[in-house]
């Protein structure tokens, strides 16, 4: 596994590579998650991919799974300071010799809520955020890269409404480059989703 200054990541690479999806894992999961998910949505690309996986750095002591940041309202600063931290990460990555803007950042759950909040601020090519919510107090800056939020109806673990408040303030924000993409689903990437974040995929410069 690499890392950068403060995360560790799991790179599937390609010396041809144009472009480069990375991916951030949800609470309990780990770099290894969403690698099926990056294969499936680049399959049959006309574009060449450069797969990155962010593990996140924090562990539950209560059950040692991987987390961000502490789900608790208490934590919250927690999250401010993943937020930064990821953002340099993904700064790290643009010194390479592909540019932030043919990078997709897709995130799940807790790491939709980390693309949404650190992706917003960046030349990003696209952000990809699977049910997902906003943390508490984040607007969307005035200028903001493409955005897809996707969310199942059925979902009980993060409610729907969470990924409909996101797209009211982008919207509230007059971003027009973003769309909600509701599915009849639970907490989940149903395989919907996945052919829909391979069609907007095809259209990145």
């Amino acid at each position: 596994m690499k890392s950068t200054k403060h995360h560790e990541y799991v790179s599937i690479g390609n010396q041809n590579a144009t472009h480069r999806i990375i991916l951030l894992h949800g609470w309990g999961a780990d770099a290894d998650d969403l690698l099926p998910v990056a294969n499936e949505i680049i399959r049959d690309s006309d574009l060449v991919f450069e797969i990155i996986s962010l593990r996140a750095p924090n562990i539950n002591p209560e059950n040692n799974c991987r987390q961000w940041y502490g789900l608790f309202p208490s934590q919250w600063e927690e999250a401010k300071r993943e937020v930064e931290k990821l953002q340099i990460s993904l700064k790290e990555f643009d010194f390479n010799k592909i540019p932030l803007k043919k990078t997709i950042l897709l995130g799940f759950s807790q790491g939709a809520a980390m693309a949404i909040d650190a992706g917003t601020k960046l030349d990003l090519g696209l952000i990809v955020a699977c049910s997902g919510y906003s943390h508490p107090g984040w607007m969307p800056p005035k200028n903001i890269p493409k955005v897809l939020l996707t969310h199942g109806l059925k979902d009980e673990v993060v409610p729907i409404c969470k990924s409909r408040e996101i797209y009211k303030k982008l919207k509230i924000a007059s971003a027009s480059n973003c769309e909600l993409i509701e599915f009849d689903g639970n907490h989940e990437i149903d395989i919907s989703i996945l052919k829909v974040i391979h069609e907007r995929i095809s259209l990145i410069d």
